[in-house]
């Protein structure tokens, strides 16, 4: 088992595009009967609600996946983009459709959270969907974060977070379902999942204000349900590296996690927060 986020994501993509298509986060589903492609679209947008992007944006996409969202923006806005991720599989096919596509001003790199090589004061907007969890000094990833941030730029953010309380019950659910946890870090790789209020007080610590966080638990739920069922469909077949083995423990991954958060144990929201 990959046992860092980088290498994790190395071997999951290939897989998971199969699985997720062009967007490795939630869907955001205004309907049941939502597509998951469009409730992805959704959750992009519901983000970009929370911020003021323009044509004459800079936006600087932490883990960035294999571009979906970035592409996205981009063609709704026509800013420039720069996305960073560990993952070198995920980087090599974002430049690739890039340059397919003809985005001059949309580039990734290879790139840490905490240590992103960019010049201070360079973006107006820091996005990061679903790579906080991955980054257990969540402090340091905000200061790094404001330091490439203009002026009363932006930072949003959508993750997967902690609703049970207090945070015995939560310890002790872990210890009568040790198993369960364990595979689901294999399904999903090393995260460290903290309660809303954590995200926050990190990024007040960080220095940012303005801090606000939605609960949108209810409207990511049917996700689960849309990842195992495109995985089904490969049981019995390998992608790349990726062995029958792997697909199985996708699909029993997908499986708790909706259980967990069916019993309230974690759930999904967005923060956003001013410099």
């Amino acid at each position: 088992m990959p046992r860092t986020a980088g290498s994790h994501y190395d071997f999951v993509t290939d897989a998971w595009k199969e699985f997720m298509g062009d967007h490795f986060h939630f869907g955001y589903f205004e309907t049941e009967d939502m597509e998951l492609s469009r409730a992805t679209e959704v959750m992009i947008e519901k983000m970009l609600e929370l911020c003021d992007v323009s044509g004459d944006s800079r936006i600087l996409d932490v883990g960035c996946g294999i571009g979906g969202p970035a592409f996205y923006i981009h063609e709704k806005f026509n800013c420039a983009i720069d996305g960073i991720s560990t993952s070198e599989r995920g980087v090599e096919l974002a430049n690739i459709t890039s340059k397919e596509k003809g985005y001059h001003d949309v580039k990734f790199k290879v790139a840490n959270g905490l240590r992103n090589g960019f010049p201070d004061n360079t973006f107006d907007i820091v996005w990061i969907m679903e790579t906080s969890h991955l980054i257990p000094n969540r402090v340091a990833l905000f200061r790094e974060c404001s330091r490439v941030l203009k002026e009363n730029g932006t930072i949003v953010l959508c993750d997967l977070v902690v609703l049970m309380r207090p945070i015995y019950r939560v310890l002790l659910h872990a210890a009568r379902n040790a198993r369960k946890y364990v595979r689901n870090l294999r399904a999903w790789g090393p995260a460290q999942l903290g309660y809303p209020g954590n995200y926050c007080d990190s990024l007040v610590t960080a220095g940012f204000r303005e801090v606000t966080f939605i609960n949108i638990t209810e409207k990511t739920l049917p996700t689960m349900k849309w990842w195992k069922n495109n995985a089904l469909r490969y049981r019995d077949s390998e992608i790349n590296a990726f062995l029958k083995e792997d697909v199985q423990e996708f699909i029993y991954g997908c499986e708790t996690l909706e259980e967990l958060f069916n019993d309230g144990v974690l759930g999904y929201g967005t923060v956003r927060a001013i410099k």
